[in-house]
């Protein structure tokens, strides 16, 4: 069979296996959820495809903070190919498919880089299902901004390894394949490709080639940087007025998730330490290895059995991508083992770099896997015997298995002791070590039977060996996804369709009143099995899925303004006093959401409730736009900061550089148009004053009154204020990509130079 056609069937063969495995949500009506998703990655990802349906820009998230920036933010990717691609379907088919088409580019392309360094056929599918099929690609399902830079990696090697391209092309390849990952914007995935890429020149090509490889992989990343330049500007004028840039992160926050020595275990059995794609503190075993939470970041680093083998088989030998492969490994490793072992002593301490989670490099630990699987598979399955180790690890794990079964308590006291737990987890040891014992010691045998039939005769026994190692990976990180019913992940839940009904206009704000109250006794015991949902607690991003926002909701990735974080800090001061319900009724917070058991906070009363939580209304609340009819003046912000206490309710403090207490008759306020990025609106008033408007301040945006422009001054701290005059008068309000009047200019030097290059390469030149 050709080549080029080989693997062609093979990635109609993983797309077709990709389609059995996931063919629950894809070919019903049910979606990926769990995790991060529904608190954070959803809700933010249907804000973009919202956006491109409406064929506008995904500028600004209404919903959260009160109102935020959106593109500038690296965790959106907002200016992702993929993403506006799959704003022509519905958004939860849309969602559905972004993963799945991402674990199918990455297979493809690591199949094709495989090829390309001489593996054979069978020992690329290899490669590419361990990779695929790998805890961390499958537990990538959770975190949508790092499946874009899993895919880009073997794609990137593969055009550096073009031996058959003119540098030309290759440099064209790479300037595609960067700008995606550059667009997707995930910070650590971005480092992985390049490093990977000068890794590939500096191992594996010739000592006279490293240089001009070089030159490509750097043409390449600079044409990709000017493809990727709205992004970029964009992140890098955002980021420094935020929390994370201008507090910084400590190291306790940055290491947070990193691998700990202990999870490389995981390699061999994927669950040694309990059901970590569960989100229960009861599901984990050894929690102090997870630096106290149930699981890390990924379920389980675990790539096959047949990764484990090749590592020591592969120990002393040398073949194309080898060299490559234990580096890369090695690098990987310590990149993520290593942030684990700081001392606690030093978490307080600030951290040199604000990028959070080192474990998302363990992207490069399973691919480095990948890349040694097939290479073994190749040698040992025209080798004359197998590994002596193989055999013996197995029979080593089924023994394991038989005493964790028959003595449970013992072997759980045992590894109890070893990770330094407490007594009182022996019994959830004890329930949990046997089976993942027994899990770990069938995969492996699994896959030394699938290597005893590779080294056979005839068709049928490689077609079986290829079955198994296909399948080793599979069984064991099939459980990782959590899929339920579209309504399950979609719908609004009761308390959300009430504000539907009761504020179509959007004028109203929710607060998670739950931030500020200790939970009721019970909701997070040991064993409970549940924890409180961020669809009813409104305390995360979840409420963007309905299009209904909140103003103090977390942090979750500490990409709001330094301003509103200092106002995030105000309101818990806010939250412990009885006269406090000025405060929150002045920044639109009409409605509340508690938890049983838990108090209302001053203002709010008692409306509705579920099984689980209590529903409140504020008994004086202000619409997030409108003319106001008192406020006070102040130099600057700290000034501003301290006045809000002494304010009455609907009172705002602006920053205008001077000292003075102003009001007005007030006046109506008419929307014409509100979206995210856009608001036009009619005013009406007897005297001048200022228009309040609940977004966060900041000067990237454009402000017309009468169509004459109108700069914007913080009010209430963190939001945004305009002067209007008396009488009629029409606002628009547009917010801006940051730098995008810069920034676009890269778009059209990319397309020159591109155009120029590709060019020049069909008329036969080289570079």
């Amino acid at each position: 069979m050709p080549p080029r056609s080989g693997v062609g069937l093979a990635v109609g063969g993983l797309a077709l296996l990709l389609a059995v495995v996931y063919a629950d949500p894809l070919l019903s009506r049910r979606n990926f959820v769990g995790r991060d998703l529904l608190a954070y990655n959803l809700p933010m990802e249907k804000t973009i495809h919202d956006a491109y349906a409406r064929g506008r820009i995904p500028v600004w998230s209404a919903e959260i903070s009160g109102g935020r920036p959106l593109l500038p933010n690296p965790n959106a990717g907002a200016l992702y190919p993929m993403r506006w691609l799959l704003a022509v379907l519905p958004f939860p088919l849309g969602a559905r498919l972004f993963p799945v088409l991402h674990w199918l580019a990455a297979g493809a392309g690591t199949l094709l880089f495989l090829r390309r360094i001489g593996c054979s056929l069978s020992a690329a599918w290899v490669g590419a299902t361990s990779y695929v099929f790998s805890g961390v690609a499958v537990s990538e399902v959770f975190f949508p901004h790092y499946l874009p830079g899993m895919a880009c990696l073997p794609w990137i090697l593969w055009a550096i390894r073009r031996e058959g391209s003119s540098g030309g092309r290759r440099v064209l390849w790479l300037s595609l394949f960067f700008a995606l990952a550059l667009l997707a914007a995930e910070v650590f995935t971005i480092l992985a490709t390049v490093i990977c890429g000068l890794l590939w020149i500096l191992l594996e090509s010739d000592p006279s080639d490293r240089w001009p490889r070089t030159r490509e992989l750097l043409a390449g990343l600079f044409l990709a940087a000017l493809l990727a330049s709205p992004q970029i500007v964009a992140s890098a004028l955002w980021a420094g007025s935020t929390r994370r840039a201008t507090s910084g992160l400590s190291i306790g926050e940055v290491t947070l998730y990193s691998l700990s020595p202990a999870r490389l275990l995981e390699l061999v059995v994927p669950y040694p330490f309990g059901a970590t794609w569960k989100l229960e503190p009861s599901a984990v075993w050894a929690p102090s290895l997870f630096h106290g939470r149930p699981l890390g970041l990924f379920s389980t680093i675990y790539a096959g059995s047949l990764a484990v083998i090749a590592v020591p088989a592969l120990a002393r030998r040398s073949a194309p991508g080898g060299r490559f492969a234990k580096a890369l490994l090695v690098l990987g490793l310590f990149a993520t083992v290593l942030p684990s072992l700081f001392p606690e002593s030093c978490w307080g301490s600030s951290s040199p770099l604000p990028l959070r989670n080192p474990e998302k490099l363990a992207v490069c630990v399973v691919f480095a896997l990948a890349i040694l699987s097939a290479i073994a598979f190749d040698r040992i399955r025209s080798a004359p015997r197998l590994p002596r180790p193989a055999l013996a690890v197995g029979v080593f794990l089924f023994a394991a298995a038989l005493v964790a079964r028959f003595a449970p308590m013992g072997v759980a006291r045992v590894a109890v002791g070893l990770a330094g737990e407490p007594s009182a987890r022996i019994p959830l040891a004890a329930a949990a070590l046997p089976e993942a014992l027994a899990e770990g010691a069938f995969l492996w045998m699994l896959t030394v039977l699938a290597l005893e039939l590779a080294r056979g005769g005839g068709p049928a026994r490689p077609a079986i060996a290829l079955l198994l190692l296909t399948l080793v990976p599979l069984l064991a990180t099939r459980k990782i996804p959590e899929i339920v019913g579209e309504d399950d992940a979609f719908a609004p839940t009761p308390f959300a369709r009430i504000q539907l009904k009761q504020d179509p206009a959007g004028l109203y704000r929710t607060l998670g009143e739950s931030i500020y109250r200790s939970l009721p006794a019970g909701l997070t015991e040991q064993g409970s099995g549940w924890s409180p949902s961020p669809a009813r607690t409104w305390t995360e991003h979840t409420q963007a899925l309905w299009g209904r926002g909140t103003v103090f909701n977390s942090d979750f990735d500490s990409g709001d303004f330094l301003r509103m974080e200092s106002l995030r800090r105000l309101s818990s001061y806010a939250a412990r006093y009885r006269d406090s319900e000025g405060f929150f009724g002045t920044l639109a917070l009409r409605w509340g959401v508690r938890l049983r058991g838990q108090e209302p906070l001053p203002g709010y009363r008692r409306v509705g409730g579920d099984p689980v939580c209590e529903w409140d209304e504020h008994s004086r609340p202000f619409a997030s736009i409108r003319l106001l009819d008192r406020w006070r003046e102040e130099p600057e912000a700290v000034q501003a900061l301290r006045a809000i206490p002494g304010l009455p309710p609907g009172a705002i403090a602006l920053e205008t550089g001077r000292k003075f207490e102003g009001g007005s008759r007030g006046g109506t306020v008419r929307l014409l148009e509100q979206a995210p990025e856009r608001l036009v609106l009619e005013t009406s008033a007897l005297d001048s004053g200022w228009l309040f408007v609940l977004r966060e301040f900041w000067v990237w945006r454009r402000v017309l009154v009468d169509g004459k422009e109108t700069a914007a001054v913080p009010a209430q701290v963190a939001f945004s204020a305009i002067p209007v005059p008396a009488g009629h008068h029409r606002i628009e309000w547009m917010e801006e990509v940051p730098g995008g009047k810069m920034s676009r200019w890269g778009f059209v030097v990319f397309l020159f130079l591109f155009g120029a290059l590709l060019i020049r390469e069909r008329r036969g030149g080289r570079t």
